[in-house]
């Protein structure tokens, strides 16, 4: 910042140096003046410019408190919905428990039917195409692996004049893995017995693929019209 004395020892060659002294004096303090008033001025611009800045600011604020307030009504909503399908699911949940029951025990009930179904019909079937004389038929346990495994359906009889088990898996709909399993034990079953063995499968329906194997394993398949494959 100039000082007084440059500014009056610029003036010297023009003024006397008392003049210059006065002059030199006089515009250093309307300098001052002036420094002092751009100063303020750009203060007074600043403040301007940050009332307008906390102004937008304000009202982004209040913008984004209107956002948030509804993010947490969807949010809020939401977690109602959830609530609703959770309480849904349990309610379905509850039905599907149920239906399974019902079934489970509409499945035992046929089970049953068909196996007396077997019972009454199939002796009747092989002593027409066999020519077995029944001696007993029904359900019954045999040893396997010193284990009583129970059967469907057992036949003894004798076919002429020869002892004779027929031992019977009684299903509604045969398949393969059924047909697999099910010779497996009844020749396990065979071989504690001195009766000569025959397998049989009963029931309303077999795949191709499983009267295949059925054929293939020895085994006869009775269909629930009376038929013998």
């Amino acid at each position: 910042m100039t000082s007084v004395k440059e500014i009056e020892k610029d003036l010297m060659p023009a003024f006397s140096a008392e003049q210059a002294q006065v002059l030199a004096s006089v515009i250093f303090k309307s300098y001052d003046q002036l420094v002092h008033a751009a100063d303020f001025h750009e203060l007074k611009d600043i403040v301007k410019e940050l009332g307008q800045s906390q102004q937008e600011l304000t009202v982004e604020v209040k913008e984004l408190a209107t956002e948030v307030k509804g993010l947490s009504t969807e949010v809020k909503e939401l977690s109602t919905e959830v609530k609703e399908i959770a309480v849904a699911q349990k309610q379905t949940e509850k039905e599907i428990r149920n239906l399974a029951r019902q079934v489970g025990g509409l499945s035992e009930a046929f089970g049953g039917s068909l196996e007396d179904f077997a019972v009454d019909l199939v002796p009747d079937i092989l002593e027409k195409y066999w020519g077995i004389v029944v001696e007993d038929a029904g359900r019954d346990a045999l040893s396997v692996k010193g284990s009583d495994v129970e059967f469907d359906l057992v036949i003894r009889g004798k076919i002429a004049g020869k002892p004779m088990i027929v031992l019977g898996e009684v299903k509604s709909n045969i398949t393969v893995s059924e047909v697999e399993r099910f010779v497996q034990t009844a020749r396990q079953a065979a071989q504690g017995l001195p009766e000569e063995i025959r397998i049989i499968f009963f029931g309303y329906r077999a795949n191709r693929e499983a009267r295949e194997l059925i054929k293939a394993s020895g085994a006869y398949m009775i269909l629930s019209h009376g038929k013998i494959l």
